[in-house]
């Protein structure tokens, strides 16, 4: 297996209300925390991808989709964001915990670096070898379970301490694959703040093309040129500059 280069996040599920529920939503909670993570990695040019599967119908679709696209290439490290459930709601505290088949020293070092940031308790890492998205890709993975949707103190915990618990996983994260972040860069976000016209996205296109033509990414890729969201096309369009200009 070939040492990753760039941190391909995406967020688990298939949008709004199709994960877990308390007193927050999963998907849109899992949604915020990972797209910010994305904002800091591009920001201090750490290679980056961004992933949101909003075609899926169902929970098997989801995982295919989410499969299909981790193994268009292998040089990544996959980053999933969820929340967890543990039954009723609860005052509670219950935790952060991340979850590995081959990367423990990477999972452990990401709970811990999230609950030094915020007071979250340190579930650890957790091994699983019955996730699709661990066992059917080609490239070393990781889940992070920011807290629990039932437990009020944790989701307390996550707004308050939102951009340290970020700036703490981008770091770990980049670290992972050699790349070093110094400081908090509080830029807003390219992410969820930006939307291509019609030149923007035709430009997207083209740079996904020229990496196709490179082999920096799998041929699959011309075949969504047309159904890519906006955050996907950015996603792609960075991590082809980051890719020819280092």
């Amino acid at each position: 297996m070939t040492k990753p280069t760039e941190i391909e996040l995406h967020v688990g599920h298939y949008g709004d209300r199709t994960g877990a529920s308390g007193y927050v939503d999963e998907v849109q909670f899992a949604r915020k925390f990972i797209k910010r993570i994305y904002d800091i990695l591009v920001a201090n040019k750490v290679p980056a991808t961004y992933y949101e599967d909003i075609v899926s119908k169902n929970q098997t679709q989801n995982i295919n989709n989410l499969i299909a696209h981790h193994n268009a290439d292998r040089n990544g490290l996959i980053v999933s964001g969820h929340l967890n459930a543990s039954g009723s709601l609860t005052e509670r505290p219950i935790g952060v915990e991340v979850l590995y088949t081959t990367k423990k020293d990477l999972a452990a070092a990401v709970a811990k670096a999230m609950s030094d940031a915020s007071g979250l308790i340190n579930r650890g890492a957790k091994y699983r070898d019955n996730i699709g998205v661990f066992t059917k890709t080609y490239e070393p993975s990781i889940s992070i379970e920011f807290g629990f949707v039932n437990s009020k103190k944790d989701v307390e915990l996550l707004d308050k301490h939102f951009e340290a618990i970020c700036q703490a996983v981008a770091k770990e994260l980049a670290a992972a694959i050699g790349h070093k972040i110094t400081g908090n860069k509080k830029e807003e976000s390219t992410v969820s703040q930006v939307l291509l016209n019609e030149t923007g996205r035709a430009e997207a296109k083209g740079l996904i093309k020229k990496a196709v033509a490179a082999g920096i990414f799998e041929k699959s890729h011309l075949d969504k040129l047309d159904k890519y969201s906006d955050v996907e096309l950015i996603s792609y369009s960075v991590a082809y500059v980051n890719r020819t200009t280092k």
